[in-house]
């Protein structure tokens, strides 16, 4: 009776033990990861200095407003103009920009997708964890997520016509066992006009 009682006690002062020893240690600021500060005379480019051959290297508004520009225009007229540019660093600069917003086919954002990975080695390496925190990343995911769906949908598609089948198999089995008790009945019927 005494362990009973001795045991639950026990463990409450070992849990404030635990939590006093826990009180005592300081807490330790986690590292955060410091991105590229230019300095005030120096822009931040997109691209590194080698790459800097084209007019909005280091124009970043230029490109936040093309992006803003993007979600407004209904996919049609995105891909028409993505048709029109060419692979410089530029032009494939613009078309993963106009292959960001959510409307944009699976297909496409794959391969805009490419196009990034292409960009890899003219991006800025200061600016290049932004790019894909805000671009690579949650494009990554929307395809993973779509990739998904797909499956999932396909699954459910393959599931419903095995439903299908089988309502049509039972359909025909109810049929056939209708069938059956209607023969049995009318050989019943018969025996029993038969009997004396």
């Amino acid at each position: 009776m005494r362990i009973k009682i001795l045991l639950p006690v026990v463990f409450v002062l070992g849990g404030c033990a635990a939590i006093d020893n826990k009180s005592d240690t300081s807490v330790q600021p986690v590292e955060t990861n410091v991105i590229y500060q230019p300095k005030d005379d120096e822009p931040l480019c997109l691209v590194n200095e080698a790459s800097q051959t084209f007019e909005r290297a280091c124009d970043l508004s230029y490109w936040i407003g093309m992006w803003v520009e993007a979600a407004h225009a209904p996919w049609p007229q995105r891909k028409e103009r993505i048709a029109a540019l060419s692979d410089s660093t530029e032009d494939t600069i613009t078309k993963v920009v106009l292959s960001l917003p959510v409307d944009t086919p699976y297909q496409s954002r794959l391969r805009a997708q490419h196009w990034l990975g292409t960009l890899t080695d003219v991006l800025n390496p200061d600016i290049a964890p932004v790019i894909n925190t805000l671009v690579k990343d949650p494009n990554g995911e929307m395809l993973e997520l779509e990739s998904a769906m797909v499956i999932l949908n396909r699954v459910n598609t393959d599931k419903q016509k095995q439903l299908e089948m089988l309502e049509q198999e039972l359909k025909l089995q109810t049929e056939k066992m209708e069938e059956l008790l209607k023969i049995e009945a009318t050989l019943m019927d018969k025996n029993r006009s038969n009997q004396p």
